[in-house]
């Protein structure tokens, strides 16, 4: 089964220093289907730190990614929301079999 990292994309500051900031916010392991129904979920559950005093919140699914958008007083801050298969890892343990230890 391949494994799928939940990603978020956010924007963050204000006026000209606005930037995007991204994250996992979780990997699953299953089928895309599945990874998507995950991801819906937790865009739905998500709560952006900006704008502090929302006035409107509307979450949007385009193909197979989200985006809610948040109107604030002093401002609009979008938060994407995709599912992409993890094709490497660095970080991740590497098993190195039976035939590795020690003769």
């Amino acid at each position: 089964m391949p494994t799928w990292g939940l990603i978020v994309e956010t924007t963050t500051g204000t006026g000209d220093r606005k930037r995007w900031l991204g994250e996992v916010l979780a990997q699953v392991e299953g089928t895309r289907e599945e990874a998507l129904a995950e991801l819906e979920k937790r865009a739905r559950q998500y709560r952006p730190a900006h704008p502090r005093k929302p006035q409107r919140t509307r979450l949007f699914r385009d193909g197979e990614a989200f985006l809610l958008v948040s109107d604030g007083a002093l401002g609009t801050f979008h938060t994407r929301f995709t599912a992409a298969e993890l094709l490497h890892d660095s970080g991740a343990p590497t098993w190195l079999g039976p035939e590795a230890g020690p003769a």
